[in-house]
């Protein structure tokens, strides 16, 4: 019992590690998607058979199951039920304090409207002369958006150039050539 618990625990490491490196997105439901500012899916936080949650209940299981191992007289039975029991606890508290923490994080961030399509690649369709605007057009979430635009360093663009959106300011986009922003990357 004692290799199994610590195959838990370790198996919750290793779970652990991928969500921070992977990430935690959110799990959309099978209606159709709520879209944010940017047109990206945005689903409802649920509790959910996700690798964060394996994981939180992988690493309390094996460490409560160890510890009860080892320092206890309880029966292998016993073990298991007051360590799955404290698992999930343990992945209930876990997977609810970070909801909290992360919601309470983006009610408080203020977003910038002006870089809301920072790197977002746009198409020029009326060219950009050195002192006028021009006009640029995207696709965010299926919609063809049009906007007047500048260039951000004030050379002259050409027509179906492909651009890299800088900012939106007063409703005038201020791009890059991608050809100048793939020499730098």
């Amino acid at each position: 019992m004692q290799f199994f618990y610590l195959a838990a625990f370790l198996t919750g490491l290793v779970l652990g590690v991928y969500a921070m490196i992977r990430g935690v997105e959110r799990i959309g439901s099978g209606r159709s998607p709520e879209l944010d500012a940017l047109g990206r899916p945005v689903g409802s936080a649920r509790m959910a058979l996700t690798a964060p949650t394996t994981g939180a209940f992988a690493t309390v299981f094996g460490i409560t199951g160890y510890v009860l191992w080892r320092y206890s007289q309880l029966a292998i039975p016993a073990q298991l039920a007051v360590a799955i029991s404290v698992g999930v606890l343990g992945a209930i508290v876990a997977t609810r304090a970070v909801s909290h923490w992360a919601t309470q994080a983006a009610k408080e961030d203020v977003v910038d409207e002006r870089y809301l399509l920072q790197g977002h690649p746009a198409e020029v369709v009326a060219a950009i002369a050195t002192t006028a605007t021009g006009q640029i057009a995207y696709i965010v979430g299926g919609t063809r958006y049009s906007v007047s635009a500048q260039s951000l360093d004030g050379t002259p663009v050409a027509v179906g150039t492909e651009v890299i959106i800088d900012r939106v300011e007063n409703g005038v986009a201020y791009v890059e050539p991608w050809v100048q922003v793939e020499q730098r990357l």
